[in-house]
């Protein structure tokens, strides 16, 4: 009994730590998508390599959360984070392209699907950081 007690304790245990995995590189994916988004809000155009190379890796950033989202089965944040990556696709086109405005307003969708998949899935702890729902 005390065998099959510990090794059910080592399986949750387990699942753990493959939780707090993933749950750390999602932060990283957000933090890579944070930095990427403040270049670009410096930026008086969304034109140009810099720009392409901020919204590619925000595209691939996106693309890392939909399968995040997946296993989490958040059907929203799984939405959300699709067209984020759609958003991102389109802002490197439209900046490699040299069209200003079809980057500008590509880089609002990108930040349109922020907020909501925050309100939805992440919880602000006493000390003023996040959890993930």
């Amino acid at each position: 009994m005390n065998r099959l007690r510990l090794t059910l304790f080592a399986v949750a245990a387990s699942g753990l730590v493959a939780t707090a995995q993933e749950d750390a590189k999602f932060e990283e994916w957000m933090k890579s998508v944070d930095t990427s988004a403040k270049v670009l809000r410096k930026l008086e155009k969304k034109t140009g390599a810099e720009t392409v190379e901020s919204a590619e890796k925000i595209g691939v950033a996106y693309e890392n959360m939909i399968g995040y989202w997946r296993q989490k089965n958040a059907a929203d944040a799984v939405k959300l984070s699709e067209e984020g990556k759609a958003a991102a696709v389109e802002l490197a086109s439209a900046a490699n392209a040299g069209d200003a405005e079809k980057a500008d307003a590509a880089f609002k969708k990108v930040g349109g699907t922020c907020r909501p998949c925050h309100e939805a899935h992440r919880e602000k702890l006493p000390d003023g950081k996040y959890k993930i729902k």
